[in-house]
């Protein structure tokens, strides 16, 4: 009651009286006092709080780590109770040890800053010692474990050796027979990719199996898990919805496209998907058509908006192509049009005009032979107009 009262007093010295000359003047006062008291609130709203946290660690973290004078009380703010530096020091000379670059170091105590405070010998070690089982060392594991540093928190025997030997399955039972050591450095190659992939057991479980009721199996399994692991990680049900929305495209359980289509749909969202779908329609391709170029060449849609669009309008302004030939060879979007597209199609039609062809080309063989052999098909063999060809598939044009 007694700090109850002064704080009462306090209040009076700083902020005017209602109850003074109220009767006189009464609006004026009430003013005056809501004046006040809302100038005093502004500057206690606005005061800066004195940053919160534990000075010697945090001065620590500056010093040696190289941490931001905000980073290093943010991190020290955690650990209020820390009165000595032992046990951050031994974690950061055991991580040195391993050949961890401060960066990594700073990476691993801003997110994960109780491992700063961890027991080297019983929870970090056995971890660290388990990846360097695997092939990883140095600053290769220094920058696996600083992208996922909870992975030290995982216990060896009940979590880390399970999920990776159901990972390493995958590539071993793919059909491809391949030795130990191909099958390690395609694990040793995932697990870096994709850290979080080690953390989300029943994630990873769930997830294989659905992708085998889907018909993916095999080498097309090993093939998804090492170009894009981070698929296994998904939440079941978002797999789920990049499944059924590439079954809205008419592709069938058990289809070898399946998979690339898998892959492409979870490269990007929903939303933009669609904002790429409505490009297509609006270079006047029907939804069948889209459909089914999506079918033959799942990767189409990989493109950025602003690339598809230049592409889409070179082929059909430019170098005025029906869109029958891009529905029936969807592939030629993913090609380098400066190399490949525009110095071949420029040939094509210099020998179509001189009329020097049996038969019309097959766009997608001239497009998809390697250099060598579309110059021997497409070139030399045309003696008298070599030099056009050669000026036009260089990007130059002959005077006449």
């Amino acid at each position: 009651m007694k700090k109850l009262m002064q704080g009462f007093r306090i209040k009076s010295i700083l902020l005017p009286s209602l109850s003074e000359n109220y009767s006189s003047s009464p609006s004026k006062s009430l003013v005056s006092w809501i004046a006040v008291y809302s100038t005093v609130s502004q500057k206690k709203a606005i005061a800066p709080k004195p940053h919160a946290g534990n000075s010697i660690l945090a001065n620590y973290l500056i010093g040696s780590l190289k941490f931001s004078k905000d980073k290093a009380h943010s991190v020290s703010s955690k650990f209020s109770h820390c009165e000595t530096l032992e046990r951050p020091e031994q974690a950061v000379r055991f991580f040195r040890g391993l050949g961890f670059s401060d960066a990594h170091i700073r990476a691993i105590a801003n997110s994960v800053p109780r491992l700063l405070f961890a027991d080297t010998e019983n929870t970090l070690k056995p971890k660290v010692e388990f990846f360097q089982e695997l092939g990883l060392s140095g600053p290769l594991l220094g920058s696996f474990v600083s992208r996922t540093p909870c992975i030290l928190y995982c216990s060896v025997e009940r979590c880390l050796k399970p999920r990776i030997n159901l990972i390493r399955n995958i590539f071993e039972s793919d059909g491809r027979n391949r030795s130990i050591e191909s099958v390690n450095d395609d694990l040793f190659k995932t697990i870096t990719r994709c850290g979080r992939i080690v953390l989300a057991r029943h994630t990873l479980e769930s997830n294989i199996q659905y992708l085998k009721s889907c018909g993916v199996v095999g080498s097309q399994l090993s093939s998804l898990l090492f170009r894009l692991p981070r698929i296994f990680s998904l939440k079941h049900d978002k797999l789920e919805e990049i499944v059924s929305r590439a079954l809205a495209m008419n592709f069938t359980m058990g289809s070898r496209m399946l998979v690339h289509a898998i892959h492409s749909l979870s490269c990007m969202s929903s939303d933009t998907f669609k904002v790429k779908y409505e490009i297509y329609k609006a270079f006047g391709f029907s939804k069948e058509e889209i459909d089914l170029m999506f079918r033959k060449s799942p990767y189409i849609f990989g493109l950025s908006v602003a690339t598809l669009r230049r592409k889409l309008e070179l082929l059909l302004n430019d170098l005025r192509l029906s869109r029958s030939v891009v529905v029936q060879f969807p592939g030629i979007m993913s090609l380098n049009f400066e190399e490949r597209v525009v110095p071949r199609y420029k040939v094509l039609e210099i020998l179509k005009l001189k009329g020097v062809l049996k038969k019309d080309p097959s766009l997608s063989r001239a497009m998809c032979l390697p250099e060598s052999k579309f110059l021997e098909t497409y070139v030399q063999p045309f003696k008298a107009e070599a030099e056009e060809l050669l000026l036009a598939y260089n990007g130059q044009v002959l005077n006449t």
